[in-house]
């Protein structure tokens, strides 16, 4: 009975464009395994990407972190400030060497991306000899978030929102320009970075109503558990966005000669 309504469903949406789309969409989220993929991205971004926005504090101003990590959710960034904090020669020195290292395992995030990447327009996976991509990707991200932070002191909502979206356009056509090694054509690297850019926009607005309602109330019965459950589950669907987009693009305008049959071995291939 459930096949028969299944197949019946499937007829119906096979005559309208829409329904078809749709249908091409849903397929490739599918066979992305959007949850799983999501959920380590997001995990990927917590431990390695978050590291590298906390340790550029010895280059950076420190402000524009705490900006960046906790304006979103509503938190005071100058209840986080140690009274009598100063960064000396010794500390900044640690710093660099603790950047360095963060930056070298925190390629994690760019590799489970490139993956992603791999697996949904059949590329692939970068070898050792690429590894300048995964630091420069991470790079780029960290770079984003880091920016973002300084965009919110504008104090302007308009020129935010349009700076934000320009920035990100950018980044996410260049993040999987960087993992593809240009195996992907132009056209889908650009509207993959458009619409990444566009639902990013659409999360910030909405978190921005959402989050401070959900920081504060997970805070009250967890304490700052709450907050880092709060953030984990924020940078979930970031990632879900993430994954997604390049899907949806590949599905309404990507070549069937790029993602075919064979994207399961692609993430067995290197170059």
């Amino acid at each position: 009975m459930l096949a028969t309504t299944v197949a019946r469903f499937r007829a119906e949406l096979n005559t309208h464009p829409v329904g078809r789309a749709l249908q091409h969409i849903l397929v490739g989220l599918g066979r992305i395994e959007l949850v799983d993929r999501a959920m380590t991205l997001a995990a990927q971004l917590f431990t390695s990407v978050l590291p590298v926005i906390m340790a550029a504090s010895v280059l950076v101003d420190t402000s524009a972190i705490r900006e960046t990590l906790l304006d979103p959710f509503g938190i005071d960034p100058d209840a986080f400030v140690q009274d009598g904090f100063e960064v000396t020669s010794e500390a900044a020195a640690f710093g660099a060497v603790g950047l360095l290292m963060v930056l070298i395992s925190g390629t994690s995030f760019a590799r489970a991306l490139g993956r992603v990447y791999g697996k949904i327009w059949a590329t692939p996976v970068l070898r050792l000899s690429h590894a300048w991509r995964w630091c420069t990707v991470l790079l780029l991200v960290a770079s984003s978030a880091l920016l973002t932070g300084m965009i919110h002191q504008l104090d302007a909502p308009t020129l935010e929102v349009i700076s934000q979206w320009c920035m990100w356009v950018c980044v996410w056509t260049a993040c999987p320009s960087l993992l593809t090694s240009g195996l992907v054509p132009t056209r889908i690297l650009i509207a993959t970075g458009l619409l990444t850019a566009t639902l990013l926009t659409a999360v910030t607005i909405g978190g921005s109503v959402v989050l401070p309602h959900v920081t504060a109330g997970s805070e009250a019965h967890f304490g700052v558990l709450g907050i880092v459950f709060t953030m984990v589950g924020y940078l979930f669907v970031v990632a879900l966005v993430l994954v997604a987009s390049p899907v949806i693009v590949q599905s309404l305008i990507g070549d069937a000669q790029i993602a075919g049959n064979d994207s399961d071995d692609a993430e067995r291939r290197t170059y």
